[in-house]
């Protein structure tokens, strides 16, 4: 029984520290081992987004007033580049405990996308960092419900009516949500998902 904060990351942890078993021979690393180990720090992560700790600098001071559940709490500018180089075993971690949780199991969902400009539109041509943001999937693309046009991604949110976020996808402003969304629908079959225009309907059932 989970009855307070403690509780719920000793049970985080130990199932991360499982999950992560399976998955770290798909994630070489080079030099010692690091003081906060890769389950403790995908824990620090995923248990931070369910207290709603959504930026680094907020998180890692939060995290400090709980130092004796995790002792080597890393300083932001590290956590910052290992939670990125940990990205794709981290969402598969979150999945695999979404589906833990009774708060997961409500099979209404919404889906819709958000849009996510890196550099203003105007100076995006002329800009420096362009260029690695595109090697980085960064893309031109127009945004109807504004109407305008932005220079970065659209982020494709799947949310159960309650207000858990199921699954999420990256991709290039360019890309049409309807495509991106069918794909994401792909590894959520069963659910009735309530859409917009973009997505050609407004409710269908995937079977």
């Amino acid at each position: 029984m989970i009855t307070n904060f403690e509780d719920f990351c000793t049970w985080a942890f130990v199932i991360i520290d499982d999950l992560w078993k399976e998955l770290s021979p798909a994630f070489t690393r080079t030099g010692p081992q690091p003081a906060c180990s890769d389950s403790e720090l995908i824990t620090l992560a995923v248990v931070g987004e369910c207290k709603g700790w959504d930026q680094e600098t907020e998180l890692i001071s939060n995290w400090r007033n709980y130092q004796y559940l995790f002792l080597h709490i890393p300083e932001r500018s590290r956590f910052n580049r290992r939670r990125r180089n940990l990205m794709g075993a981290i969402n598969c971690i979150r999945q695999s405990l979404l589906a833990l949780l009774d708060l997961a199991q409500e099979q209404q969902t919404v889906l819709d996308s958000l849009p996510l400009p890196i550099i203003e539109f105007r100076h995006a041509h002329f800009s420096p960092a362009r260029s690695y943001w595109s090697s980085q999937g960064a893309r031109y693309g127009k945004v109807a419900t504004k109407k305008q046009t932005i220079f970065g991604y659209k982020l494709q949110l799947l949310v159960t009516f309650n207000g858990v976020i199921v699954d999420f996808e990256l991709a290039g402003a360019n890309q049409p949500d309807l495509r991106v969304g069918l794909e994401l629908l792909e590894n959520h079959p069963g659910l009735t998902v309530v859409r917009d225009k973009a997505y050609i309907s407004q409710c269908t059932v995937y079977p």
